[in-house]
């Protein structure tokens, strides 16, 4: 590969599965190639020399990832715990947040796609994006991308030429390239839990620019794929809220104790039995929070994951509406006397919600 590359495909180095990603990466390549034909830059990027194992970037990994326009991440409860994952996701999100005007709309640039089934809760900058929409089909709909790399032929066809042209549509806006230093120098936007954040001072990526702990405060930026029936807003219509999150460092009205225990209780009622179920669950809390409309939600790892994201999302607002919301939707579909340990767990965290 020569020059700025089109897309960077971002996952954890493991044994087992490197060759699958190697394989996807090249197809994804061929299909870039062929819509953009040579008048574009259309290379990808993949690290293929496990440098993630080591203690730096090469300058190629770097100058790659600080110039390309998108960032295709391979999910994996690996991915999470790679602090090098978590650095490339916030060099990417710092991008974003450079090339949105105030009060403007932001650009997409990272694309997550679950590469295995995610089977913990999705981190902090994560947690309240989309994964999942109808145009990528129904193979990966119900199942994770290895799995459509390795079964239906046509589905995984359909699969990469629907992502290809959403990567099209996604590149008209330009994302600003940023300094080599301030990209090695990014703090992760997530890792280890405990993983030390080496290059950088408290707080800052590099002289001058905002760190990813900063960056992550802010109202999440443009990532994921445009939530189906969700109003069009911003460059690829990706459903934006206006419902602003509540300020980093900010008391949250529930421990992390009582949000476990809150989560369990929504796990162990009818509304997460099916996926049917839980559709309409969503859909009776939407209804209910208009004109407003939260973030895209994660809508893969299995029903907990999508629980997690939920509450995650409900906690992280200025107003308890949308917590209202959760426990008005769940008596609707429940009925009033299953859904009282539910309203207990809301009033309660209501009570002691941040004043704005």
């Amino acid at each position: 590969m020569t020059g700025q590359p089109f897309f960077f495909t971002s996952y954890a180095v493991r044994r087992a599965d490197s060759p699958l990603v190697a394989k996807f990466h090249a197809r994804l390549q061929q299909e870039v190639r062929i819509k953009r034909g040579r008048s574009a830059p259309s290379d990808g990027f993949l690290d293929t020399v496990s440098l993630k194992l080591g203690s730096g970037w090469r300058p190629q990994l770097v100058d790659a990832l600080r110039t390309t326009r998108v960032l295709v991440a391979l999910l994996s409860d690996d991915y999470f715990d790679s602090e090098w994952c978590g650095r490339e996701w916030a060099v990417m999100t710092e991008r974003i947040r450079r090339a949105t005007p105030p009060g403007g709309p932001e650009p997409v640039a990272v694309l997550p796609l679950f590469w295995v089934p995610v089977n913990r809760p999705l981190p902090g900058p994560v947690s309240d994006l989309q994964y999942r929409t109808p145009r990528l089909g129904d193979a990966y709909a119900d199942s994770c991308l290895i799995d459509v790399m390795r079964g239906d032929s046509r589905a995984y066809h359909k699969f990469v030429v629907e992502l290809t042209d959403y990567m099209l549509e996604i590149s008209g806006t330009p994302l600003p390239e940023l300094d080599a230093a301030g990209t090695g120098a990014m703090a992760p936007a997530f890792g280890p839990v405990g993983a030390p954040v080496t290059p950088g001072p408290p707080g800052a990526g590099a002289a001058g620019t905002p760190g990813a702990s900063e960056v992550a405060g802010t109202e999440p930026v443009a990532v994921g794929f445009p939530q189906a029936g969700a109003p069009e807003t911003g460059t690829a219509g990706t459903a934006v809220s206006t419902v602003p999150p509540v300020p980093p460092g900010t008391a949250v009205p529930m421990s992390p104790v009582e949000k476990r225990e809150f989560i369990e209780l929504l796990l162990e009622s009818d509304v997460c039995r099916t996926r049917d179920a839980w559709d309409v669950y969503m859909e009776s809390i939407h209804s209910l929070i208009r004109p407003e409309r939260l973030n895209a939600l994660s809508d893969g790892g299995g029903v907990h994951t999508r629980v997690t994201a939920l509450v995650n999302a409900a906690l992280r607002r200025r107003t308890p509406d949308v917590l209202r919301a959760v426990a008005d939707a769940f008596a609707e579909q429940t009925g009033e006397e299953e859904a009282r340990p539910v309203r207990g767990r809301v009033e309660a965290a209501v009570a002691k919600w941040p004043a704005t």
